[in-house]
């Protein structure tokens, strides 16, 4: 099969959950298709793209990079924003270059189909092979929950963000109903699809997955007094929790004098003073090429989500490198977990504060939640059964025979949305 792929981030190095889950896409698929990928660049210099380029050669058959276009939010677009039927970021992030090689491509290529993997609700890469009328059309990983209106109903916040998801919803369906499949990675984003995208539409759920031959032997030296928080800023969520946790747990934690507070990933643009009045001793450490020495050294993952809908590759690749997590039960929320047998679960920040105490002073909870959370990976989200979900998906979206026959891609042909 030739497959046409293009990415929302690029897939190298796997250092947060959006380039986890992509890059294990581009992998598993490779074992079935011939790829070329068109992916959106946001962070990357000169150097790093060039090993990425090399790197992704070895699963696809050539690799273009386009630089992605930020959104910056803008007062002085505040009246455009209110009248386009399109979403602020459409309007900001529509990538002319992006769009030229996706229309090279697709049409002196061959392809059997194509693919996009989306980071959120369907965006500018959705949009873009939409727009050009791209099929058979695959979308993958979408999540709109994040999206949902919160906070007090009568609020000029509340009105505003109720606006966007007005928009928002009439924009996503407007584009999956010109898919042919698309991919959700938890329950609770399949059930708020279900609500959206007109029926007729196939969805399928695809967990976020780990390779567990990438989490294998010795990453350093583990601290047990070491929290530890993975996940960029230019997705408000994290810094939102982060926020949480400092201003609202981190004084409730007995043993917090000598704790040792790690967060990962890019915190450009944010304030971090807040944080760090709440937390005097987080440590903010960029982005970072391999997270995994991270997570390792570190005796407790903390997970202190406050909103969305995704399941979190966090918490999959903690699991999967033996470092118990404590979460709120909608940071879990997706996953196959059960509290106090493979992980913590507090939703209160006094209880958060308590599971971490106990994490800190009981040797056998400890013990426990890490070899439990590595055998829920082995069981349940190993790459393997992402590669065989979609290849029975592709199967099915081509009209050809699916092996093997899975359950999930049994929905994929039965279950209209709506």
């Amino acid at each position: 099969m030739k497959l046409l792929m293009i990415s929302a981030w690029f897939p190298y190095p796997p250092i947060c959950g959006a380039k986890i889950r992509k890059h294990n896409l581009v992998r598993q698929l490779s074992k079935f298709a011939d790829i070329d990928l068109i992916s959106l660049v946001q962070t990357l210099n000169a150097d790093q793209l060039a090993e990425g380029k090399r790197y992704l050669e070895n699963y696809c058959r050539s690799v273009q990079a386009v630089p992605a276009i930020p959104h910056r939010p803008s007062r002085a677009r505040a009246l455009q924003k209110l009248i386009s039927p399109l979403p602020d970021s459409i309007q900001v992030t529509r990538n002319a270059e992006l769009e030229r090689r996706v229309a090279e491509a697709w049409h002196r290529g061959g392809y059997d189909a194509a693919m996009v993997t989306e980071c959120g609700s369907p965006g500018i890469v959705t949009f873009t092979a939409v727009s050009q009328n791209i099929r058979p059309l695959v979308v993958d990983s979408v999540e709109l929950g994040v999206s949902r209106p919160q906070g007090a109903l009568l609020s000029l916040r509340r009105l505003r963000q109720s606006l966007t998801w007005f928009k928002l919803r009439r924009f996503s369906s407007a584009l999956l109903r010109k898919a042919d499949v698309y991919t959700v990675t938890s329950q609770p984003e399949y059930v708020l699809l279900c609500s959206i995208v007109p029926a007729g539409v196939p969805c399928v759920i695809v967990p976020n997955v780990m390779d567990l031959g990438d989490y294998e032997g010795t990453f350093g030296e583990r601290d047990r007094r070491s929290l530890i928080h993975c996940g960029s800023f230019s997705y408000s969520v994290n810094y939102d929790a982060v926020l949480w946790f400092a201003q609202e747990v981190f004084g409730r934690i007995q043993m917090r004098e000598s704790l040792k507070i790690r967060v990962t990933g890019n915190t450009a643009g944010r304030d971090l003073s807040p944080i760090r009045a709440g937390c005097p001793q987080v440590e903010f450490t960029g982005l970072v090429k391999d997270i995994r020495s991270y997570i390792a050294e570190s005796g407790i993952s903390i997970v202190p989500i406050l909103a969305g809908g995704s399941t979190r590759l966090k918490i999959l690749e903690s699991m999967a490198l033996g470092t118990p997590v404590v979460s709120t039960s909608l940071g879990a929320e997706g996953l196959d977990v059960r509290h106090e047998e493979n992980i913590l679960l507090a939703d209160t920040p006094a209880d958060f504060a308590r599971q971490i105490d106990r994490l800190i002073q009981d040797d056998d909870l400890w013990h426990h939640l890490s070899v439990q959370g590595r055998r829920l990976i082995e069981s349940h989200y190993s790459a393997e059964k992402m590669g065989k979900l979609f290849a029975a998906l592709f199967s099915r979206v081509l009209g050809q025979p699916a092996k093997p026959s899975l359950m999930a891609c049994d929905a994929v042909t039965e279950t209209g949305v709506g």
